[in-house]
């Protein structure tokens, strides 16, 4: 039953992903002229089945979330037709063809390795934190703890760092370029759920927060995906000053799966890190 019900989920989040990525293509892109009179934005359904070589009905059907087997050779004419970006890409196949990807176990990643401790000591005095496959922060460094105004696991809005994001008006006001980190954020996490988007740990983050958060639930419903970037993010001091930190997005390994290690570095400073006699060769 449950598996049914994930792969309805996952049928339905293909439509709405081809149909917004359909709605964002122009037409003249394709050397196809409008006319005043055309309704929408971007191609219809008709001409990208027409471009990817493939029947308007069967088109439909996947648009509106139904059964189908479409081929690597027929997703990648959608590709193709749509623009995709090579992680765009990536995210339609996996939607639709969830059995390439390797099986998660609903527990994995939601607790640290014992390690993960020491390893976030040796990263001091830089700040850094983990984050679990739901992006629950599940441990940190001091230096992390004073640079964001600490973390509470007990409280469903510090806990997590979407619903901090958006529902914490104190990270609201610590990222001077908020709505860059806001929007990549959202685009990276469902880039990296895909795999498990129906599960019980990511859907106890998205639901509650689609419905506290209009911002959060229009920008969800765009359809993004990004690749976890190597950027550099401007934080707001506590006396008003921007200091920009270099921002990484690890996976080490030995690390449950799931895990990922957000590192902060302030710009002009080194990458300077603690010795830690347990890391150490």
């Amino acid at each position: 039953m449950l598996e049914r019900a994930a792969g309805t989920d996952r049928r339905k989040e293909l439509g709405r992903f081809l149909r917004a990525m359909r709605e964002r293509v122009q037409p003249s892109r394709h050397g196809i002229s409008i006319g005043t009179r055309r309704r929408g934005s971007g191609l219809l359904r008709e001409e990208v089945a027409l471009l990817a070589g493939i029947s308007a009905t069967w088109y439909t059907w996947l648009e509106q979330g139904r059964e189908a087997n479409p081929s690597a050779q027929v997703l990648n004419a959608l590709a193709d037709v749509l623009k995709l970006l090579p992680v765009e890409r990536e995210h339609l196949f996996k939607l639709a063809k969830p059995e390439w990807l390797p099986e998660t176990s609903p527990s994995e990643g939601s607790s640290p390795d014992p390690w993960i401790a020491d390893l976030l000591t040796a990263l001091s005095p830089n700040p850094a934190y983990v984050l679990n496959r739901a992006w629950d922060f599940a441990a940190w460094n001091d230096e992390a703890a004073a640079l964001f105004g600490g973390f509470d696991p007990e409280d469903p809005v510090k806990r997590n760092l979407l619903t901090r994001l958006f529902l914490d008006p104190g990270w609201r006001a610590l990222f001077a370029d908020w709505e860059v980190v806001a929007r990549s954020a959202i685009a990276q996490f469902r880039a990296a759920t895909v795999g498990y988007a129906a599960a019980a740990d990511i859907r106890a983050v998205l639901d509650p927060l689609r419905t506290l958060s209009p911002e959060f639930d229009r920008q969800w419903a765009e359809m993004r995906v990004e690749e976890a970037p190597i950027w550099s993010k401007r934080l707001v001091g506590p006396n008003g000053e921007v200091v920009i930190y270099d921002y990484f997005m690890l996976t080490p390994a030995g690390v449950g799966k799931g895990m990922t290690v957000s590192l902060y570095r302030k710009r002009g400073e080194s990458l300077r890190a603690r010795p830690s006699p347990r890391l150490s060769p």
